[in-house]
């Protein structure tokens, strides 16, 4: 792994970089308040066969915090450009976990590098409004949207959400969104209350996608994934990963990784 740093909006912003330049590139974005790190697992995996991008979002631990209005469309644009040129990508396929997903299905056509996306752990949207439907939305899961969290809060936001049984995994995830800028939080609220249409978006640009969907996911409502029409879903249904709740990542990592292999590798 080789580690660098770009500015972006005049904040340093910490970017990663794995396998081989040979390989054909791989853009990686993380969830909300979990940084970059966490997909570590996954990345050991995917770099045999991919070079991989990865950055720490701004606000999460190396990069630093944007102000919470500077989180939209536009400006995540700007900051994915700014990765791939840094590392002079022209073309590469892209994996977003989480508000990660979120976040590329905001701009992935204002970033002409993607080719295909992937999304795992977040439900694309029509609009704010249907948020109510494609998560269970609870006092405790909204924590994910608030700036300073207590103690208190940030254990019962894990709960609700991630809850693994592997606890040296969730001392890690707990410290993480301790140490996230709340400014992030207060930033995705920022970007759920200006959203778009994230389906026509896709459905107008054609890019190949696969949504993948862990079969324990306590954020995501699998009965709203099956009712979008994407015309260019990848086999055309939601890919389903068995046995494991939302942070997929870590659970069933190899699992993941081969579909996410396998899909970069189709011709659809």
């Amino acid at each position: 792994m080789k580690s660098s740093f770009i500015n972006c909006l005049n904040k340093s912003i910490a970017v990663y970089e794995y396998g081989s330049n040979n390989h054909p590139a791989l853009f990686m974005i993380h969830g909300n308040s979990v940084d970059a790190g966490f997909f570590e697992p996954l990345i050991n995996l995917l770099e045999l066969k991919y070079h991989v991008i990865i950055l720490d979002l701004p606000g999460h631990r190396q990069s630093e915090p944007w102000k919470k209005e500077e989180f939209g469309r536009e400006n995540l644009a700007l900051l994915f450009n700014a990765v791939l040129d840094n590392y002079k990508i022209r073309e590469t396929n892209a994996f977003g976990f989480s508000m990660g997903g979120f976040m590329l299905l905001e701009c992935f056509d204002l970033v002409p590098a993607i080719k295909k996306i992937a999304i795992a752990g977040h439900p694309p949207l029509h609009s704010m409004e249907d948020m109510s439907k494609a998560y269970y939305l609870n006092e405790d899961s909204s924590l994910f949207l608030k700036g300073p969290l207590s103690d208190e809060e940030i254990e019962r936001l894990y709960n609700s959400v991630i809850s693994l049984n592997d606890e040296q995994l969730k001392g890690k995830i707990i410290e993480s969104i301790r140490n996230t800028s709340p400014e992030f939080r207060e930033g995705c609220l920022n970007m759920a209350q200006q959203t778009g249409d994230q389906v026509a978006r896709l459905n107008k640009s054609r890019m190949p996608i696969a949504v993948i969907h862990a079969s324990e996911d306590k954020a995501v409502q699998f009965d709203y994934l099956q009712s979008l029409q994407i015309h260019n879903l990848w086999e055309q249904k939601i890919q389903t990963i068995s046995g494991c709740g939302h942070f997929c990542i870590t659970d069933k990592t190899e699992e993941l990784a081969t579909m996410l292999d396998k899909f970069y590798a189709s011709k659809d």
